[in-house]
């Protein structure tokens, strides 16, 4: 290949690896974040412009502005929004020099961290979806585990203290003793049944105990959150009998064109190559971005109506009715790659008759071919027929369920109890 030839081909290769990037981010990014990043982008490329919303929009859509008062907004807001418990703890991870595959790795950890800084699947979980070693997983937990503030990056509130007294130094304590091999008798104040199994006296693990209650419950706490913001959907699914419909809000979701003055100025400065070539790269930029939000648009549109095709039951029965998923079988159906799955569900919801789910809360494991919600909803509806004065104890629950034809173990039923808010027997007895 001549020179000539090469240098054309490394061109085009650039052009599609950028072009590629742009639509990843847009995928990646929730509609705030979108009209945030087209907005910086209005600001910095003349040939970009903004449309007024489409009429189909709904009327909680941004209302109509200049693109002037919009940049100012949106700076303004830059200027004084606390920054959210991940883009804190990304900041942190690009900072920490570690390895390019172990950076990837944690980065794509801690979008799956709620807003507590807990673990909304599994770690293990994560790392099989996306082809990693058991030794990749292990560095780049530990990466995020290391991070501000002291524990994020734990499964659950008992996780998140044993984090923290690790932090501090206390892993040898009797606070992470009573945590790691006492947390029942812990919750229930049984200190005394604790003292005797530990060979402790009861006055120094009800110190110990009042030594954990000085840890926060809730690492993400500190970090922006609007307990009172109301979340715009994305997608909305509504049913006409048997027939489920597939539709995007676009709420928040700029409109953008290229300016049909910039392109009366390119044209004027014909005989002027550095003003030209300036404008050309404008246009060029700007149609990028054009079609990456386009593309992003579609793609979401194409895994949600995947999402919805396999998990048909759950819109038209509700959450008992939800069976297990995972992203390789979206991936399957739709022919997009898992990862481009992944960046599609991130922070992205779905309203339907049932409510307001996130699309990842779709993708569930198999337990004996029913989902953990299917079960959780199972439980709840024992439980709420229960007998007050006789309530139903785990292991009554478990041969409840396994008359049913659904096998679990006692424990999986106590932490499921726990998810779903509801008090062990012996608390529930009226």
């Amino acid at each position: 290949m001549s020179s000539a030839g090469m240098q054309q081909g490394m061109k085009q290769s650039m052009v599609a690896t950028a072009a590629m990037q742009q639509f990843m981010r847009a995928l990646q990014a929730t509609n705030m974040e979108l009209h945030a990043l087209a907005t910086q982008a209005m600001a910095t490329n003349p040939a970009l412009e903004e449309l007024p919303p489409a009429p189909a929009e709904d009327e909680e859509s941004m209302p109509l502005d200049t693109a002037a008062t919009l940049r100012h907004d949106y700076l303004m807001d830059s200027l004084t929004a606390a920054p959210s418990l991940t883009a804190h703890l990304e900041e942190q991870i690009h900072r920490s020099a570690l390895p390019a595959r172990e950076e990837q790795a944690a980065l794509e950890l801690v979008q799956h961290l709620d807003e507590r800084g807990y673990f909304t699947e599994a770690p293990s979980a994560i790392a099989a979806r996306h082809g990693w070693s058991a030794s990749l997983l292990k560095k780049a937990l530990q990466a995020v585990q290391d991070l501000d503030p002291a524990g994020v990056g734990a499964a659950d509130l008992r996780g998140s203290l044993m984090l923290q007294l690790q932090r501090e130094g206390e892993q040898d304590s009797l606070a992470m003793k009573l945590l790691s091999e006492h947390w029942s008798a812990l919750v229930q104040h049984r200190y005394a049944d604790a003292a005797r199994a530990l060979g402790e006296s009861e006055p120094a693990v009800a110190g110990a105990a009042r030594r954990i209650a000085q840890l926060n419950p809730d690492p993400g706490s500190a970090f922006s959150r609007e307990p009172g913001t109301i979340i715009q959907p994305d997608v909305i699914v509504t049913s006409k009998g048997d027939e489920l419909e597939v539709t995007l809000t676009h709420a928040n979701i700029p409109r953008l064109a290229l300016s049909a003055e910039y392109r009366e100025m390119m044209a004027e400065q014909a005989d002027k190559p550095e003003v030209r070539r300036y404008l050309s790269r404008c246009f060029s930029e700007g149609r990028e971005l054009i079609k990456a939000i386009a593309d992003r648009q579609q793609t979401i549109l194409q895994v949600a109506r995947a999402i919805v095709q396999h998990q048909r039951a759950f819109f038209l029965q509700g959450t008992a009715a939800l069976v297990p998923l995972k992203m390789e079988q979206i991936a399957n159906t739709t022919g997009l790659h898992v990862s481009t799955v992944s960046r599609a569900v991130n922070g992205k919801f779905l309203q339907c008759s049932f409510g307001v789910f996130e699309l990842r809360h779709f993708f569930t494991s198999a337990l004996d071919g029913v989902s953990p919600e299917a079960v959780q909803a199972r439980l709840r509806a024992l439980i709420a027929e229960e007998d007050p004065r006789h309530p139903l104890s785990d292991a009554r629950l478990e041969q409840l369920l396994a008359a049913e034809g659904i096998n679990i173990a006692r424990r999986t039923i106590a932490k499921y109890r726990d998810a779903i808010r509801i008090l062990p027997a012996a608390q529930r007895r009226h």
